[in-house]
């Protein structure tokens, strides 16, 4: 007979192989090619790029599998949902209208403009939310994901009225949203901050959220405080998506891909999801920068380009995937 390992066992040897082979393929490649760098290459370019990387990739992550949970749904996505769309709109808007040099405005900005977009979607969809239990056929999960690709929609509009009106001088600052580029995103401590802290706020009462997984009349019949608990959880998120996106731009698909490997892996309570979310994700956005950087080197790819490369045929497929089941 033959005999596996546990899902926790073999989800932590995953991890345990991949963030540390991640960190080590970003440190010793590069557009000059691959080789352990001189020291200043390694610590003002290098290292804090992949720290930043890794710290992005982590945020965008525990948000995609909050928002899993939370909305039953499991094409849920900051990027699918029009919460990216949100912070860039966030983050744009305060770089134009705050003084220039203004310490984290960026950040504030793109963290208010996550939690309006988040605020947005479940105000707008909560009645379609209460209905059913079924994690897969409940119409609620359909309503939320058009209620937010709409908002993603309205929110590329508004982003575009903010390049038309912007000066030159502000254009070239405000493009680097767009690109979903960790090109120059020295600064990596605080989404490192914003991932740690979102996480702290949610595991606590991780299986809380595993039981608004089957609905809201389950948790309700099982003393979750329906409301509030959805309300903590995604300002949560919210966090952790603003400041993923003032640090590297609009990246999408990280937060559906990793909560989905996490899965493949057999760890599904919300307990493990989002931690190993947080740990997959940040690999996955490292090696996704390291190919940006290396693949047309010397010219560089926006790393949104390379994760949406993975992400868009695994959107398809999932969602091909639950239509079939019904």
């Amino acid at each position: 007979m033959r005999l596996s390992a546990p899902p926790l066992a073999r989800a932590s040897m995953v991890a345990a192989l991949c963030v540390p082979a991640a960190m080590l393929i970003a440190l010793t490649s590069g557009t000059s090619g691959w080789g352990w760098p001189q020291s200043d290459i390694l610590w003002l370019l290098r290292f804090p790029r992949a720290m930043a990387a890794f710290g992005v990739g982590a945020a965008l992550a525990l948000g995609g599998a909050v928002i899993q949970l939370v909305t039953r749904n499991p094409l849920g996505e900051p990027h699918v949902l029009g919460i990216t769309g949100g912070a860039s709109v966030g983050a744009l808007a305060a770089l134009m209208l705050l003084p220039m040099g203004t310490r984290f405005a960026a950040e504030g900005g793109a963290i208010l403009g996550a939690m309006l977009a988040m605020t947005l979607v479940f105000t707008l969809s909560w009645r379609a939310l209460g209905r059913g239990l079924s994690p897969v056929t409940q119409p609620g999960t359909v309503t939320v994901l058009l209620i937010g690709m709409m908002l993603s929609a309205a929110s590329s509009a508004l982003v575009a009225i903010l390049l038309a009106i912007a000066s030159e001088q502000q254009l070239r600052g405000l493009l680097f949203w767009l690109l979903g580029d960790l090109n120059g995103a020295s600064l990596w401590w605080p989404v490192w901050v914003a991932a740690i802290v979102a996480l702290l706020m949610v595991l606590p009462r991780a299986h809380e959220l595993d039981w608004l997984a089957r609905g809201d009349a389950w948790a309700w019949t099982l003393g979750v405080p329906v409301a509030q608990r959805r309300r903590h959880a995604l300002a949560a998120a919210s966090l952790a998506i603003g400041l993923a996106v003032a640090t590297a731009g609009a990246v999408g698909f990280v937060g559906l891909v990793a909560p989905h490997v996490v899965r493949l892996c057999g760890l599904r309570s919300a307990r493990l999801l989002m931690p190993f979310s947080a740990l997959f994700g940040g690999a996955f956005l490292v090696v996704a920068d390291t190919v940006a950087r290396t693949v047309v080197a010397p010219s560089q790819l926006p790393v949104g380009v390379v994760s949406a490369c993975v992400g868009v045929p695994l959107f398809v497929w999932l969602l091909l995937r639950q239509r079939s089941a019904r």
